[in-house]
């Protein structure tokens, strides 16, 4: 049940004269799959960018944005990690970094050399491991509702994909019920600031993740849990300018659960050496989708004063398949 581009978007990209292609790599992970936008005149001075979505969403994150980062002549791949959307899951338990040199694999089969790596909440993670381990590669960062995951307790049973032996089933805290609550309880979670449309889109990514999350258990596998990601060792190792994103709605929803967004974020920023930081107004959990346009705009401010007058550039990317 991955989630589709709605059609709105599809034609407003065919009108700005951008075209939308899908692959898929297979890696020695798993299968990644991923979208490119594609300006009709692309300039070899703007470098590319390759984004990674929040947990438990999908390339659909950037369905509004994705076409107006293209529209001003840039690249843009968006990715969907291993055991999201179209992605397979992980053939083995796996990290955070291995997940994120599933995405350089990406950029390697598409030619792009240099790039920026942009993330949301889970999908900064990604971002920050790739840039704190290949600097020659990753020439900035966008960090979207960046969030310092506290190390917590490993709990049987929990949430946290990092439970369990190799090969031994994990218990799903995924709880089945026959008159569909299950269903019910995806679609209320976020129904408070979410229109039914794009509501539907998110119920659908997370059940897809739900659904693979629950069969990678079965066979004791799962993807480390973001508590358990070196943050700050990655964080204060990353030396390419980092734009950081916060959604001023987001910090009312994530602190209901006793997150402490606010808090984690700034803990998030002071750790990284060169970083810019703007408000996001109502600005949601959800705000690359809801708020595309100015998500967009914050972005290619940054890209044209910190990236691209450094000379930083990636290739024409290779046939998609």
């Amino acid at each position: 049940m991955a989630a589709s581009v709605p059609l709105a978007c599809l034609v407003s990209t065919a009108s700005m004269g951008i075209s939308q292609k899908s692959g898929m790599l297979q890696t020695k992970l798993g299968a990644v799959h991923y979208q490119v936008h594609s300006p009709s005149k692309s300039s070899s001075e703007l470098a590319p960018v390759l984004a990674f979505h929040m947990s438990p969403r999908s390339t659909d994150e950037y369905a509004e944005a994705a076409p107006l980062i293209s529209a001003t002549g840039r690249l843009m791949v968006a990715i969907d990690e291993l055991g999201y959307g179209r992605s397979s899951n992980p053939v083995r338990s796996c990290s955070i970094d291995e997940i994120a040199d599933c995405g350089l694999a990406v950029a390697d089969e598409l030619g792009l050399k240099r790039f920026v790596a942009a993330g949301s909440l889970l999908g900064c993670l990604v971002s920050i491991s790739l840039a704190s381990r290949y600097p020659e590669r990753v020439c900035g960062t966008v960090l979207t509702n960046l969030y310092h995951y506290r190390a917590k307790a490993e709990e049987a049973g929990s949430s946290a994909e990092s439970v369990g032996a190799e090969g031994t089933p994990i218990p799903d805290p995924w709880t089945l019920s026959a008159d569909g609550e299950h269903l019910i309880d995806l679609w209320k979670r976020r129904s408070s600031w979410l229109d039914d449309e794009l509501n539907t889109r998110a119920v659908s990514d997370e059940l897809t993740y739900l659904l693979n999350r629950r069969r990678r258990y079965q066979q004791g596998i799962r993807i480390q849990d973001a508590s358990a990601f070196d943050f700050e060792a990655a964080a204060r190792a990353v030396r390419c300018p980092v734009l950081c994103l916060r959604g001023e709605g987001a910090a009312s929803v994530l602190d209901k659960f006793g997150l402490d967004f606010s808090g984690q974020f700034d803990k998030g920023v002071e750790m990284l050496a060169d970083a810019d930081v703007a408000l996001v107004s109502p600005g949601s959990i959800n705000l690359i989708n809801q708020d595309a346009e100015k998500w967009a705009a914050h972005v290619q401010a940054f890209l044209d004063a910190k990236v691209d007058n450094g000379g930083a550039a990636g290739a024409a990317p290779a046939q998609t398949h």
